[in-house]
């Protein structure tokens, strides 16, 4: 019985699980942002709310893992009429889902600082995967982490009314991008 608890113990001092660095993202209002275009022209936005818990170490990728939940009012362009109609039904809903969230808890090394997460994300009640490509430097207790995506967003139900869902009104592809700063804890 000894020699199981001792092979019990040596086995959990060995779990990648204990090894996972645990980061506090740095409160960034841009560090969440959005590029899309509207009847052509260019429209940019940022979510300045959000809620990160990563626990993510390059030695120790699958035990890492990633939850993002950004509050969808506080998503906005700076366009006072567009920020206007973001929180409606048919854009993000806010009365109806206040949240967005991204989760994942699967992840590749794409050789040097490239890295790709494999997860989902959950907006408007709707879940699909996501594949977000980021790169990650670390240097001593600080992390910086800067990725992008494609999110299709009539997929999501995002702008899908008969006259929005048309993409000579609002394009059909949204460019996310983060840029974020953490601190281990």
């Amino acid at each position: 019985m000894i020699r199981f608890l001792a092979f019990a113990a040596a086995m959990a001092a060995a779990s990648p699980a204990l090894a996972v660095t645990q980061w506090t993202v740095a409160p960034d209002p841009e560090a969440i942002s959005w590029e899309a275009t509207q009847g052509g022209a260019p429209l940019k936005g940022h979510c300045a709310k959000f809620d990160a818990g990563i626990a993510f170490d390059p030695a120790a990728l699958a035990a890492s893992s990633v939850k993002v939940s950004i509050d969808t009012g506080a998503c906005q362009t700076g366009d006072a009429q567009k920020d206007e109609y973001l929180p409606q039904e048919v854009w993000f809903n806010v009365a109806a889902f206040p949240q967005a969230v991204f989760e994942a808890k699967s992840f590749r090394h794409e050789g040097g600082d490239k890295y790709l997460a494999d997860g989902t994300l959950t907006l408007k009640g709707v879940t699909k995967k996501v594949e977000l490509p980021f790169t990650l430097t670390i240097d001593g207790d600080k992390a910086h982490a800067q990725g992008e995506t494609t999110l299709q967003r009539l997929a999501f139900g995002v702008g899908d009314g008969p006259q929005l869902s048309s993409a000579d009104v609002a394009g059909l592809d949204v460019k996310v991008k983060i840029d974020l700063h953490a601190t281990k804890k």
